[in-house]
């Protein structure tokens, strides 16, 4: 998942400010070139929000159809399942907190866009078999749980208003993200295609 610029400081911009930003020019040296403007953070409506969360579920489970017929490891068809699971209950989850907040996703360009990243990225799974479809669908599952991640704690956590959307990023998407990165991890390094 990659977020529309205008949503995100740049990872180099977050590391300067986590080093306390640039230090101040030295007396006599010589100004710095200019450079360009980093974008500034634009946070993200409650409605865009749910929407990109609910269309990150609908890629997983995507992806998890796919795996659910062509994965071969054991391991890997235990990770299918528990994809399949959390992210069905994490989308019930959403709508039923869209009926109790009121809040109606709003699908934006970021939503759209990573829908349509999901469509080659399915493509390519359906092209493979055995270890290396095993493998490739691991790869792309750290990938996509790494990018939500960022932007549950870089966006949406930074943008919220609404404090039982705030309660369901932190208490349910985020750990279960987590826990599903976890998984995948471990698993990535025992499914390296062999040459």
């Amino acid at each position: 998942m990659h977020l529309h610029r205008r949503h995100l400081i740049p990872l180099t911009l977050l590391g300067a400010l986590a080093c306390g930003g640039r230090t101040a020019p030295s007396p006599g040296a010589p100004p710095e070139p200019a450079r360009e403007a980093a974008p500034v953070f634009v946070p993200l409506p409650d409605a865009s929000t749910l929407a990109i969360v609910r269309m990150a579920n609908n890629v997983e489970l995507a992806y998890a159809r796919i795996a659910a017929r062509r994965a071969t490891a054991a391991t890997v068809k235990s990770l299918v399942r528990r994809e399949q699971a959390s992210h069905t209950t994490l989308n019930t989850s959403v709508e039923k907190l869209a009926a109790r907040t009121g809040i109606t996703p709003r699908d934006d360009e970021v939503s759209d866009l990573l829908r349509d990243q999901s469509m080659p990225r399915r493509d390519t799974l359906r092209a493979l078999s055995g270890r290396r479809f095993d493998s490739a669908y691991v790869a792309l599952e750290v990938r996509s749980h790494r990018e939500l991640l960022v932007a549950i704690d870089s966006v949406f956590l930074r943008s919220v208003r609404n404090a039982r959307l705030e309660s369901y990023l932190t208490d349910s998407l985020r750990p279960a993200v987590s826990a599903h990165l976890a998984q995948a991890e471990r698993l990535q390094s025992t499914l390296a295609p062999r040459q």
